[in-house]
């Protein structure tokens, strides 16, 4: 006779040797990749538009994100130079430090 398994079971066992999967794969493929703002607003802020990232992610934590305090992001200096965001520390930072984030704030 055929053993059934119980659904809840398996995916229990199941979920953390697939989540550590899923993070490992992430994490090589974000490895030493950089993003622009756009690259950035549409993996890590929901799509929102690049001022509103300017304004409630980059003003607000500015020294802490900043990549001369050991942040993700290299700021853009003036007409011409755009922002440069390292992807796996800016990903990491805000898995962390979602809820320090205004998500309804309106510009």
């Amino acid at each position: 006779m055929p053993t059934l398994l119980n659904e809840d079971v398996l995916r229990n066992v199941l979920q953390e040797p697939v989540q550590r999967l899923a993070d490992e794969m992430l994490s090589k493929e974000l490895s030493g990749r950089t993003w622009g703002i756009d690259e950035f607003r549409k993996a890590c802020c929901g799509g929102k538009s690049p001022d509103w990232v300017s304004t409630f992610v980059f003003a607000p934590f500015k020294k802490e994100i900043d990549v001369k305090n050991g942040g993700w992001l290299l700021p853009s200096h003036g007409k011409g130079t755009k922002n440069i965001i390292f992807a796996k520390p800016a990903c990491e930072w805000m898995e962390k430090n979602r809820q320090r984030i205004d998500w309804e704030a309106k510009l």
